[in-house]
């Protein structure tokens, strides 16, 4: 019986006769890991925005600086031309005259100082305290104690009356002296705040208010009188 080998057409693999040398296929790198990361052209529009706002800021800040400064300066230099500007004059403002009547003198003070029980003549044309009695307008006369010194009238004046106002003027003492006159014989006591009507018998007339002005201890009182002119 025949036999027949079979050829293996397959060529054998040859051996690499140098098998201790033979390199290591490469082994696979591991990836390098990545860091943080960020994006550059980011950062730099960040700082260039930030510099742009504070410029703006600087600006309008040296701007509000710049027109405080402006005020300030036309403020200093208003006040200085009105500081060496003459002041206007001031012109008093005469109190209303009533007609017929001319103010000869205003508010014009008068001081009585005797001792108790003495007596003082004043002249209201002048005025003057301390006048001798034949042209005295009123008689002051002290008391001793507690009583209160009193005003009458004196031989100079041709008649008076008691008012209640300070600012009565001349026309409302002519109308209190012919309704109320104050009689003779009869006297006006001195308290402070009262008030007295006069008129004269000098020529000219006068049409004097008189105010009792304080009351001191015995003998002193203090007074201001108002003149006006009686047109004849």
């Amino acid at each position: 019986m025949a036999t027949f080998r079979a050829t293996n057409n397959n060529p054998a693999r040859t051996r690499d006769p140098y098998t201790m040398n033979r390199p290591k296929p490469p082994a696979e790198e591991a990836p390098i890991p990545d860091g943080p990361t960020e994006r550059l052209n980011g950062r730099a529009t960040g700082r260039r925005n930030w510099a742009v706002y504070l410029a703006v800021v600087v600006a309008l800040f040296a701007l509000n600086v710049a027109g405080v400064a402006l005020f300030v300066g036309w403020r200093a230099s208003h006040l200085a031309r009105a500081a060496l500007e003459p002041p206007a004059a001031a012109h008093p403002v005469a109190p209303a005259q009533p007609e017929g009547f001319d103010v000869s003198y205003a508010r014009e003070p008068l001081r009585v100082q005797v001792g108790c029980s003495a007596v003082l003549y004043l002249d209201l044309d002048e005025p003057r305290s301390n006048a001798a009695e034949k042209v005295s307008d009123l008689r002051y006369d002290s008391r001793c104690g507690d009583q209160l010194p009193s005003l009458t009238l004196g031989t100079g004046a041709a008649g008076g009356s008691q008012v209640k106002d300070s600012d009565t003027d001349a026309a409302g003492c002519e109308k209190a002296i012919r309704t109320s006159p104050v009689g003779p014989g009869a006297s006006v006591p001195v308290r402070k705040g009262a008030v007295l009507c006069v008129l004269t018998a000098a020529t000219p007339a006068r049409m004097v208010l008189v105010e009792i002005t304080d009351v001191g201890r015995t003998g002193t009182a203090g007074m201001r009188a108002t003149s006006w002119k009686v047109a004849g």
